[in-house]
């Protein structure tokens, strides 16, 4: 299945968070959208495999994306070698997307910056003629890199408010992850009041 924009996230929910309002607009425009998820997020403080396969299934509704898949590579050992690199090219082969958005190459998180480096040589690869794999050569057309952590200097915006509302219900569909009234199980960065109030208010979609 051809699929028009693909977003890489390293883990659920950095999609949601970092380009969920562009998936929105893009499908709104017509095109097909999906994500892929370079891994489970098996490390994260709070909630569990299955609790956090609920939340992005939810997600996923709220953003009307055409395709999700796990690359299943281990949380937080994200790195740019060929076996994580052959996982991305047959994504890229098998749905041939015309753009795809990635994580902004510098980042607190080490997975979010290894996932920029994997991504870009892995796209790379994909369009080599003599790089016998599966499928036939491809390279998106676009890539684009979108804000997590670090903020920085765009080189454009896109204007999310006819999608922010949306946006920020499938960032909130992960109520294992964000902010609750009730206390979370381990206090994190991003299930934090502060991070809820100002970081997740400067989230635009690049």
């Amino acid at each position: 299945m051809s699929v028009d924009v693909l977003a890489f996230a390293p883990h659920p929910d950095d999609a949601e968070i970092g380009c969920g309002g562009l998936l929105l607009k893009l499908k709104k425009l017509g095109y097909s959208t999906g994500i892929i998820d370079l891994t489970h997020g098996e490390l994260s403080s709070n909630g569990d495999l299955i609790k956090r396969q609920k939340e992005t299934l939810a997600a996923s509704k709220i953003l009307k994306i055409d395709v999700r898949k796990n690359l299943s590579i281990e949380d937080c050992s994200i790195v740019n070698n060929s076996e994580n690199r052959l996982k991305v090219i047959e994504v890229i082969r098998t749905h041939t997307p015309k753009l795809a958005l990635i994580p902004y190459g510098k980042d607190r998180h080490p997975d979010h910056e290894n996932s920029y480096k994997l991504l870009k040589d892995a796209f790379f690869i994909s369009g080599l003629h003599r790089f016998n794999f599966k499928g036939k050569p491809h390279r998106p057309h676009a890539v684009i890199c979108y804000m997590l952590n670090y903020q920085f200097k765009p080189s454009f915006i896109v204007d999310i408010t006819c999608h922010y509302e949306d946006k920020m219900k499938a960032c909130k569909a992960y109520a294992s992850q964000f902010y609750r009234e009730r206390a979370a199980n381990s206090p994190t960065y991003i299930n934090s009041k502060y991070f809820q109030d100002s970081d997740m208010k400067e989230i635009f979609d690049y």
